[in-house]
């Protein structure tokens, strides 16, 4: 008896798991009640290995998105998955590739290492509120060494790069270069430190809120001089270069 016992619950056991693994991806996406500023479209596969055509963040649209769920970090109350998305040759897309962990039951929080990111810098610049309106272009893309990160920053360790920076000029866009910078914590915040070289001859340390509503910087900027006048001449909005020729920044 005890035995029949044990195969009934054996097949039982087997039958949820199967049935877990193999579950399509729509039937859970289409009964979670998902955040309103998130949605997804053509989802196919199933709940641990599967994609969707679009998924709307904020507005923003990443396309061909594709996971696969670790179902063994399930044992532990975690979700751990490998994550793809986008083209990451099309200057136009968002586009990433690495894992994500977070909480099975609580997903406020969460940790990455070994994850890169693409992101149009014009898609950026519009949802963060920025103290002068600027029209750029270019891409923005960023290595996470490691991240955990949720409500607040806790751990950041990366590299960020603007690649073919441009900014709307009067004759047409104006052509900066690229332009590294160093990701940590500060405090709760990201903070994100330029250094020389580069044609603006900019050193900074950017200070942003978690929500994007806050922006801090401080630095200072020489222009090179095979940059357009126009460009010389704007940077006197924030004041008179000094000894050196540097002009401070403080926003």
């Amino acid at each position: 008896m005890k035995l029949k016992i044990s195969w009934i619950l054996g097949a039982v056991i087997a039958f949820i798991v199967f049935a877990v693994v193999y579950m399509p991806a729509i039937q859970v996406v289409g009964r979670v009640n998902l955040p309103k500023n998130i949605a997804f479209s053509s989802v196919e596969g199933t709940l641990f290995q599967g994609s969707a055509q679009t998924v709307i963040v904020n507005g923003l649209p990443i396309n061909n998105v594709k996971w696969q769920l670790n179902p063994f970090y399930m044992l532990i109350g975690k979700l751990h998955l490998e994550l793809k998305a986008g083209n990451l040759r099309d200057k136009n897309e968002i586009a990433f590739n690495g894992p994500i962990s977070t909480g099975l039951f609580d997903q406020s929080q969460i940790s990455t290492e070994q994850f890169t990111v693409y992101l149009p810098v014009d898609r950026v610049l519009a949802q963060v509120r920025l103290p002068l309106p600027v029209n750029a272009g270019g891409r923005f893309k960023v290595q996470l060494d490691e991240l955990h990160f949720g409500p607040t920053c806790h751990a950041l360790s990366g590299k960020g790069d603007w690649l073919n920076a441009t900014v709307a000029g009067t004759q047409g866009p104006i052509d900066f270069g690229s332009y590294s910078a160093k990701l940590r914590c500060q405090g709760d915040d990201i903070a994100i430190e330029v250094s020389e070289p580069n044609l603006l001859g900019l050193s900074m340390d950017a200070v942003v809120a978690p929500n994007l509503k806050k922006v801090q910087v401080t630095g200072k900027f020489k222009p090179d001089a095979s940059l357009p006048d126009e460009v010389h001449q704007a940077s006197r909005i924030f004041g008179k270069p000094d000894q050196s020729g540097y002009i401070s920044i403080k926003l």
